[in-house]
């Protein structure tokens, strides 16, 4: 796996690490010898320290029931084909069903979309974690017959999981991180991370999406090299660049642009993370 992660993946965890150590170890000291200070201060140190790992705890078990108790579970019985498929993806990644922990293979579960072309990956347990996928990504795949594309996305997915995105260490990096303005660039690399999984697992699939920037109706009229061409006759200058240091995810233009070259540079690309 660490031939997999994105190159700026590490460096970012250990800024935002190192970041979030300095917080927390001031404001534990605060509170351990402010006997002098204000309540409200020594309430807050506590609260800085003690709160996010609380509300990790909880949101990770309300948002998965609140999410798969209005989906549909993938299993063997249940769209058999799609599950096969996640299942192999799983297993070359050394996640299978009689796994233990992280290594178990995630359930997967189908949501309606709502015309929302999405999947993500996240915890249902401290040591499990689970798939979603938006209905409207999979109709690329049943009502084109045409599984490439899903089969990126699922192994982008568990890339996820494979990863440690998911854990609930990383969880605690994000206040700081954000507060700091770099959280995105973290969560950027991670994706990339992701993506770079998912073209090692289905390189014949990772163009596909393009989907979720024309649609999934539009995206099989999408002329990719007419697309490159245009992404390349926009200027690369400072405005696409604050953009997509913004972004969660590497913007369209970048990050699709490293999918192309995975066609002929293979899996081991690294998008650009300005």
């Amino acid at each position: 796996m660490k031939q997999l992660r994105h190159r700026a993946e590490v460096p970012m965890l250990l800024v935002a690490g190192t970041a979030t150590f300095v917080v927390l170890v001031v404001f534990a000291a605060i509170g351990l010898t402010g006997g002098d200070e204000p309540g409200w201060l020594t309430t807050a140190a506590v609260a800085v320290v003690a709160g996010p790992t609380f509300l990790a705890a909880v949101m990770i078990r309300y948002l998965y029931w609140s999410k798969i108790s209005n989906g549909v579970e993938v299993t063997a019985r249940q769209l058999p084909e799609l599950h096969g498929v996640f299942a192999d993806l799983g297993a070359r990644l050394g996640m299978t069903p009689d796994g233990h922990g992280m290594d178990k293979l995630p359930r997967l579960y189908v949501l309606n979309g709502n015309g929302v072309m999405n999947a993500y990956a996240t915890k249902c347990r401290v040591r499990r974690g689970y798939v979603v996928i938006y209905s409207d990504l999979l109709d690329l795949a049943y009502l084109k017959g045409e599984f490439d594309t899903i089969k990126f996305v699922l192994g982008h997915e568990l890339g996820h999981i494979k990863c440690g995105h998911v854990s609930v260490w990383r969880a605690l990096l994000r206040p700081v991180a954000r507060l700091l303005q770099f959280g995105q660039s973290v969560s950027r690399a991670q994706e990339y991370t992701a993506d770079r999984v998912g073209s090692f697992l289905a390189p014949e699939g990772a163009l596909g999406l393009v989907g979720l920037y024309a649609g999934k109706h539009m995206s099989e009229h999408v002329d990719l090299d007419a697309y490159f061409d245009s992404v390349a006759d926009h200027r690369d200058g400072f405005w696409l660049k604050f953009v997509n240091f913004r972004a969660d995810h590497a913007v369209g233009f970048r990050r699709l642009t490293a999918l192309k070259r995975v066609e002929t540079e293979g899996w081991d690309v690294h998008g650009r993370m300005l």
